[in-house]
């Protein structure tokens, strides 16, 4: 069956309408039925009307604000199926006036809908279509995630008023998924999608006094349908030459970029031994390390672009929807590898997805503008004070202790091990807060982290003369380190002590040269910045 509504939203110089039309077979007329926006939302000219059997009606209005600089307004529409299923319409402004339109059509029934979203553009004449997909893409399939079946947004759509520009829109794909949450015995969840397609039906209709574009949002029943568009009255590139850049930066690092967005934050494929997997290995969640923009933040910083200033805000505002209530920010899907070692399901904190965060928010704090976000850097810094006080760790001798990789935040859980590099950066982050803030408790406890790995010294190298990836409870050692994070991180934290105490840097100097001569034996390439600091 089809399901129509008709909703126009006032947008910048354009008008959004979203038409949902049922067509029924032809031995009985369906039921008409109509809703509208409540009065103080009038100027959004918001109206639903539907023909068919279910009912459609409006439920709600919420709005929520962001660090001043974001405002979501969300209509949620409830179509009547056995059981309900829900449509959500979220228009998230930044406060350059650009818009983020993030529509999600969720059928909790077995039956099929078909939900059409136009998009009409007024009073333009024509319009060009810059297609992402004109320059290869990067590799689809790596060892740690297998393949990702996402791609890159469609593209950039620029429509013209005569010979001049009229406003600009990238429009994403839509994404097909189910729910695929797990619930275990004491309550926790583990939350995933599992991807069914991703589509890039587009349907631009030209005509003398305007175009349309329509998405057409097709449900199989218990399903996910996700699509989003971001609308500017202005160029999101102040040249082809940018945009094809980013383009090319973009496919370069695929799996560090954003294509699937929603208006509670952005999914990715993950890990293999995330749980649950499906038989399609196709599992998809709201990883921190993509949710936060750390390849816009750094596009950004070169260019200064209108598109990424948009993504940077958008993502700020996805931390908070993430983090929610809680103190910090806690992984939502269990890595099995952890549930069967440590018991250790979602949600819990991941020191190092933490630790990123905190320093992309303060990045971004700064160069943006915004001093709230950059208190994200000491709360961090608070937390693993807190850890070392609250026994967190794993120690190594007198007031030498390695804070462990992953815990839960205020409640009783097993000691898990200690990765080097999530220790050295986690030391790292509280030296910087030092530095900022002078107060000891950082020092202190930075001073207790380096201890732990001057205590095991030598203990830290494999045979070959690489790092050890991680300590365990026991003492013992284990697992292939990465190549370039781990020296990265040692050669910041000499770079931090030397200004503070260089008497703290002989064990890191120590594991630099030896992991630096062990990648220089075996042919591995040092990154750019593992060069740079090296120097």
């Amino acid at each position: 069956m089809m399901v129509g509504v008709g909703v126009a939203l006032a947008v910048g110089s354009g008008l959004y309408t979203y038409d949902f039309s049922e067509t029924e077979e032809e031995e009985e007329s369906p039921l008409q039925r109509e809703a509208q926006l409540p009065d103080e939302h009038e100027t959004w000219n918001m109206a639903i009307t539907t023909e068919t059997e279910h009912e459609i009606a409006f439920v709600e209005t919420t709005e929520q604000d962001y660090v001043d600089r974001i405002h979501d307004v969300t209509y949620t529409y409830e179509i009547g199926t056995d059981p309900v299923s829900n449509f959500n319409v979220t228009k998230r402004t930044v406060d350059n006036g650009d818009q983020f339109l993030f529509t999600t059509l969720e059928n909790k029934s077995d039956e099929d809908l078909e939900v059409s979203v136009t998009v009409p553009i007024a009073d333009t004449s024509y319009y060009s279509l810059q297609s992402f997909s004109q320059y290869k893409t990067g590799p689809r399939i790596s060892e740690d995630i297998k393949a990702d079946l996402t791609t890159s947004p469609l593209g950039l759509v620029t429509t013209y008023k005569g010979d001049e520009f009229h406003s600009n829109l990238m429009v994403g794909k839509k994404y097909q998924s189910k729910d695929i949450t797990k619930t275990y015995e004491n309550g926790q969840k583990s939350k995933l999608r599992k991807l069914l397609s991703e589509n890039q039906d587009l349907d631009i209709d030209v005509k003398l006094d305007g175009m349309t574009l329509q998405m057409d949002m097709d449900s199989d029943g218990k399903d996910i349908i996700d699509h989003w568009l971001l609308y500017s009255d202005e160029r999101l590139f102040s040249s082809n030459e940018s945009y094809q850049d980013w383009i090319r930066k973009y496919n370069v690092k695929k799996y560090k970029n954003n294509n699937w967005y929603t208006a509670k934050g952005p999914y990715k494929k993950v890990v293999r031994t995330a749980e649950p997997t499906p038989e399609s290995e196709l599992q998809y969640g709201r990883n921190l390390l993509i949710v936060r923009e750390d390849e816009v933040l750094k596009r950004y910083k070169e260019t200064e672009e209108r598109y990424h200033y948009d993504l940077l805000l958008n993502s700020v505002a996805n931390l908070e929807i993430f983090k929610g209530d809680k103190a910090f920010w806690e992984t939502e899907y269990t890595n099995g590898w952890l549930n069967r070692v440590y018991d250790m399901k979602a949600p819990y904190v991941d020191t190092r997805h933490n630790e990123g965060v905190a320093l992309f928010l303060e990045e971004t704090g700064e160069i943006l503008g915004i001093p709230e976000i950059k208190d994200a850097l000491t709360n961090y810094a608070d937390l693993l004070v807190n850890q070392m006080e609250t026994g967190q760790v794993i120690e190594v001798g007198d007031d030498a202790y390695l804070i462990s990789d992953y815990f839960k935040y205020g409640e009783d859980a097993p000691i898990t091990h200690s990765s080097l590099n999530h220790v050295i950066g986690g030391m790292n982050l509280l030296l910087e807060t030092y530095n900022s803030t002078g107060n000891e408790k950082y020092l202190d406890t930075a001073k207790k982290i380096q201890n732990g790995i001057n205590e095991l010294g030598e203990q830290w190298l494999t045979d070959e003369g690489d790092t050890w990836y991680q300590i365990n409870p026991d003492h013992t050692f284990q697992g292939e380190d990465y190549t370039n994070l781990t020296l990265t991180d040692m050669l910041k934290a000499v770079e931090l002590w030397k200004k503070i105490d260089a008497s703290q840097t002989d064990t890191l100097e120590m594991l630099i040269e030896s992991k630096a001569n062990y990648l220089n034996r075996n042919d591995i390439t040092l990154s750019p910045e593992a060069k740079e600091l090296l120097r």
